[in-house]
Order: C-alpha cells, then structure tokens, then sequence
C-alpha cells in the first residue's frame, strides 16, 4: 500500500470533511472504492455520471496530472504521490 497525501476542495471537502490528510491505497480506482464505501453515494454521486464515469466538472491529478493522460482509474499510487480532487470552478466577470 502507498501512502498517498489527498487533498479536496468545495462539495468533496465538505463531504469528506477533510481538506488534506493522507490514505494508504494502490490506485485511483482503490481510492475511490474505499470513499465511496465510508462517505457513500452523495459522494459517489457527486463525482461520478451514472455510466461510472468521472463527471466532466471534475479533475482527478496526480503529482500535478490528470489521470486521463495518465491510466485514468487505473492510475497507480506510490508512496508520497499526492492526488487532489478538484472540481471545475466557472464563474467572473
């Protein structure tokens, strides 16, 4: 397992609770399994369309890059890799 520092923002940290904090997971997929088990569907709801798919508002980044340039949900974790959740932010002038 990799320990792994997780950072959220908006309606995720509200959900999740925690802004940053760290988790032991091997992949993206592991991660968001064992959220989606804790927090349940109002977070699995929030983050994924109803194909499973992450919604189009939302980024998943790993060390800074989106998984989808990356092995999406199969991303592999190591050991201090930080993922951050983050949805899109729209708005201004």
């Amino acid at each position: 397992m990799a320990n792994v520092e997780i950072i959220t923002f908006t309606k995720i940290k509200e959900i999740i609770g925690k802004k940053k904090f760290y988790f032991e997971t091997n992949s993206i997929e592991e991660l968001l399994e064992s959220f989606f088990e804790k927090y349940g569907d109002v977070l699995k709801e929030e983050i994924l369309d109803s194909n499973g798919n992450l919604k189009k508002h939302y980024r998943i980044l790993v060390n800074g890059r989106n998984i989808n340039i990356l092995d999406g949900f199969q991303t592999k974790l190591n050991d201090g890799d930080m993922v951050a959740l983050i949805p899109a932010i729209a708005g201004g002038n």
